[in-house]
Formats: structure tokens, C-alpha cells, sequence
């Protein structure tokens, strides 16, 4: 099926204003990836990146016998090269010179989504296996608790983002038998506990702080 050059046009100058504020990189893939299809979307310019729509015939005939550029071809050309150079705009200088000889805006996406997809799929299942893996073993509870945050934050930086809950979660099942009081509230209360919350908790144990504790509002 061919692809309407008239349809998703809009002025380049209007669209070349329109930045992504995360340049994709090694670590940035996710975030820039769901950037890019909501201004495209936005614009109704995401067809450009399939890379099996078919644009308009480059001439069609004159009515005369001949043949002679078509309008359509040449506005889808236009469209598509304006596409092209924004997107090169938005990654960084280390990834450029994988998309050498790219002239197309598919050609680029399909290049950077071959590029990207199975490492971020690979480092979504470490980060997310890292989180759920962690024990606090002889490390402070301030370590701990930076530690199962920095798993989450990994996770977030792939555009995975973790729940209060599964954050929380984390945490309890990372704790030695010496807090198994603690879990216990954690567990029963029937308002479910925020990370903020736990962590105090936690915190006021390892100081020993009294009982009782304080609730999770």
C-alpha cells in the first residue's frame, strides 16, 4: 500500500522546533525510543518509520505520453529527509557512525531498533534479577537500601519502572531473620507500607529504636 505524502505533512519548520530532551545513547534507548514515537504520533508521521509502506511513484503521466515528477513523491521526499535529519539530531555522537549511509527515516529507526532492542531486553533481565537478588548480608542498612534503589533506578533508566510495591517487596525479602518483626508489620498492615516509609523503619531498627512502629500513613 502506498503511502500518502499528504497525509502526516506538516510544516518542517514547526517540526524541526520539536526536541527530544534525551539524546539516545548506550543507556538511553527506551526513554528516547518512546520520545520519538509520541512526537511522531503527535505529528502523524510515525508510517515514515515502517520500512514497508510504499511511497508515491516518482513520476506519473503527463496525459500526454510522457511522464513527469510527481508532487506527491517529491512532498513524501521532503517530508521523509526533514524526518530523517531530526532523528540524526537526537543521538549521540558515539552512535552516528552506526547509521552511516542510512538516507531514510525507517532505514535509521530500523537500524537503531536492531541495534538496541535485544541489549535492552538483556539488561532489563539483569537489572531485574539484580534487584530481586539482593541481601543485605553484613552491609549497613543505609547501604542496603542504596543498593536495592540503585537496581530500581537501573530499571527506570531502561524505561522499566518499578512499582512501590515491588520496590518495597525487594527490600523485605533482602533482610536477614533478625527483622523478621519488622516484615511482619509490613506484611499484616492492611495500608500498604511506601518505600519512604520502610525505609525509616528500618533505619529506627537498626538504631534500636522501640517498638512499637510507626504506621504507614
Amino acid at each position: 500500500m502506498a503511502c500518502s505524502a499528504t497525509d502526516g505533512v506538516v510544516d518542517n519548520r514547526l517540526f524541526s522546533t520539536k526536541k527530544i530532551s534525551v539524546l539516545l545513547d548506550d543507556n538511553t534507548y527506551l526513554l528516547w525510543r518512546q520520545q520519538v514515537l509520541l512526537a511522531l504520533k503527535a505529528y502523524k508521521l510515525h508510517g515514515f518509520l515502517d520500512e514497508q509502506q510504499v511511497p508515491p511513484t516518482q513520476f506519473i503521466s503527463d496525459g500526454d505520453g510522457g511522464l513527469r515528477a510527481n508532487p506527491e513523491f517529491e512532498r513524501f521526499e521532503q517530508q521523509d529527509s526533514a524526518l530523517a535529519s531530526w532523528l540524526l539530531s537526537s543521538i549521540s555522537q558515539t552512535i552516528l557512525p552506526h547509521l552511516i549511509g542510512m538516507d531514510t527515516s525507517a532505514k535509521i529507526w530500523n537500524a537503531i531498533v536492531t541495534l538496541y532492542g535485544s541489549k535492552t531486553t538483556s539488561k532489563l533481565m539483569f537489572y531485574r534479577r539484580s534487584l530481586h537478588s539482593q541481601r543485605k548480608g553484613d552491609m549497613s542498612m543505609k547501604e542496603f537500601l542504596i543498593k536495592v534503589k540503585s537496581c530500581c533506578d537501573n530499571l527506570a533508566s531502561c524505561g522499566e519502572v518499578i512499582s512501590e510495591h515491588e520496590h518495597v517487596t525487594a527490600i523485605l525479602n533482602g533482610l536477614p531473620s533478625e527483622y523478621e518483626s519488622v516484615i511482619s508489620i509490613v506484611t499484616a498492615s492492611q495500608v500498604p507500607y511506601t518505600v519512604q516509609g520502610v525505609t525509616s523503619m528500618l533505619l529506627d531498627t537498626e538504631c534500636n529504636t522501640p517498638y512499637p512502629f510507626p504506621s504507614p500513613e
